[in-house]
């Protein structure tokens, strides 16, 4: 096992990043309960445009829409609820403190300077890693995640963090165009 540091990214997460993961995460994790609940709001358009045994579009269009549109404000609802109930209990200053992640062959080791101590993260036990556009979104298991934010990073250290993560987490990592 390679012992030596190959290079460091110091990162911050915002609330505005945090705001962009949680919107992120939600596209993530729900590719398949999007779709069915487009699904489900059409079938339930379907009903309320048939009546008395005639199908009328223009009544399915519009009830279509109305609830699409409910849908995506539950959404965001929810999502600007959990950020403010976030921000309102963020006690250890997390928010704009600054993350040191030092890049090992096989492990990574990640100091904030919002906790006192370190932890060593082996890349076999992350649960998945996303690059987007302008994150890299670390899983270390189905609800835990780390943000790199890439503008903290110059573009050789983004080549690199993406080659370390292709060449240790195979299927694992995936580029998403978010």
């Amino acid at each position: 096992m390679n012992d030596n540091k190959l290079f460091t990214v110091r990162t911050y997460m915002g609330k505005e990043d945090y705001r962009n993961f949680l919107y992120i995460a939600i596209l993530l994790k729900s590719k398949i309960k999007i779709p069915l609940m487009f699904l489900f709001i059409a079938f339930l358009s379907t009903l309320l445009a048939y009546s008395e045994n005639q199908f009328y579009i223009k009544d399915f269009f519009i009830s279509f829409s109305m609830l699409i549109i409910i849908f995506i404000l539950t959404i965001i609802y929810k999502v600007e609820t959990k950020i403010k109930q976030r921000v309102k209990t963020d006690k250890m200053g997390t928010f704009n403190s600054q993350g040191i992640l030092d890049f090992y062959e096989s492990f990574l080791i990640a100091k904030s300077t919002a906790i006192e101590g370190e932890w060593k993260l082996k890349y076999e036990n992350f649960y998945k890693v996303f690059e987007t556009k302008e994150y890299f979104i670390t899983y270390f298991n189905i609800d835990q995640a780390a943000l790199i934010r890439k503008k903290d990073m110059e573009n050789k250290t983004i080549e690199n963090l993406r080659s370390l993560y292709k060449n240790n987490l195979k299927n694992k990592y995936k580029i998403v165009k978010i």
